[in-house]
């Protein structure tokens, strides 16, 4: 069977593409990136795999080693922490813009990727639960009303990843992500900005509990 032909990303979506592999770990912290491996992983242009990687290294996601190349950023605790409370800043902050924003389509959207998050619990692979729930997020943030605070989130989590720290480091946690999907869209629904904030507080402090960190 011929190998797929490489082809060419938009701009950002290799980098979103590499970045999503670290999330489940198909790439630990402190790995070396080897850039012929992601050309042939990733079936992309060796231009387009410089240019993510150079991307990924301004997000701090991978780090650039003079001489040496790329690799995965180990994070501390402390600095995971650091992020952790970042996260709720902003995030908190973000969903409370979001209340009024999105129209009737939008939040059947929303809903029916809690319940695709649901059904890749019970059955999915770790992959699909990542990106159900990246999108799931994603559709959230896109209607904060500000794309600069909706980036500079997406930035945070993707660094993130670079700690020790496992997200769904167990069954239960997956649960909990799963409920917290549902009461999301329960309280947009409600419009009430403020029990959403208090659920995605919550749910960034319960990604590193589960993993034993705190």
């Amino acid at each position: 069977m011929a190998p797929r032909p490489k082809t060419q990303r938009a701009k950002g979506e290799l980098a979103n593409e590499i970045a999503q592999a670290i999330h489940v770990r198909a790439y630990r912290p402190g790995e070396w990136l080897r850039q012929i491996d992601l050309e042939e992983a990733f079936r992309a242009t060796r231009f387009d795999v410089r240019t993510a990687l150079d991307e990924l290294a301004v997000r701090k996601t991978i780090e650039h080693v003079p001489n040496r190349g790329y690799r995965v950023t180990e994070i501390d605790l402390a600095t995971s922490r650091a992020i952790r409370d970042t996260r709720i800043i902003l995030e908190s902050a973000a969903v409370r813009l979001v209340i009024g924003r999105l129209d009737d389509g939008a939040i059947a959207r929303l809903e029916a990727l809690a319940h695709e998050f649901s059904e890749a619990v019970r059955s999915g692979t770790r992959p699909q639960q990542s990106e159900i729930n990246r999108a799931f997020h994603s559709l959230i943030y896109a209607h904060c009303g500000n794309p600069v605070l909706a980036e500079t989130i997406w930035s945070l989590r993707d660094r993130s990843r670079g700690s020790a720290v496992t997200v769904w480091a167990s069954h239960q946690a997956l649960l909990a992500s799963d409920a917290d999907h549902h009461a999301m869209v329960a309280a947009i629904r409600a419009g009430d900005g403020e029990r959403l904030a208090e659920l995605t507080s919550h749910h960034i402090l319960k990604d590193l509990t589960e993993a034993g960190a705190s």
